[in-house]
């Protein structure tokens, strides 16, 4: 378990040098690699496992995610356009929230390459619902 957690740490070193905000993509294969054990014994280890931070408790699962191209050429981790939908969710207009089509629109102009369809899995994944069920009178 130490072996893992000292292995995340080195690929995930933004993750922690900037509280949480970026965090690059990281697979359980690149663990597996660098600390010559199997897959699945990294997967049983980082399972319902968390681990406390300044910023919160954070499950050892979130260091690993999918990447994501942005229009620059740059990798960027999925967990940080699902953190960017949250962040723009968080700051819309709750009388006229932003629907899927215009969150996509705002991704899209910050350079990150993403359809509609994702944007509303992402959202769905970090539990916020559908603009209309958002809009408070």
């Amino acid at each position: 378990m130490l072996r893992v957690v000292e292995s995340i740490l080195k690929f995930q070193k933004q993750y922690f040098e900037t509280e949480g905000k970026k965090i690059k993509p990281l697979i359980l294969k690149q663990i597996a690699e660098d600390i010559d054990m199997d897959i699945s014994t990294v997967s049983r280890s980082t399972k319902e496992k968390y681990i406390q931070l300044p910023w919160g408790l954070v499950e050892l699962k979130t260091f690993f995610s999918e990447s994501m191209e942005v229009s620059d050429g740059e990798i960027v981790s999925s967990t940080e356009i699902k953190n960017r939908i949250k962040e723009i969710i968080d700051f819309e207009d709750k009388k006229n929230p932003l629907n899927d089509e215009k969150i996509t629109s705002i991704l899209n102009s910050e350079g990150y390459k993403i359809a509609r369809r994702t944007v509303a899995k992402y959202r769905e994944k970090v539990g916020i619902l559908k603009a209309k069920m958002r809009r408070e009178i």
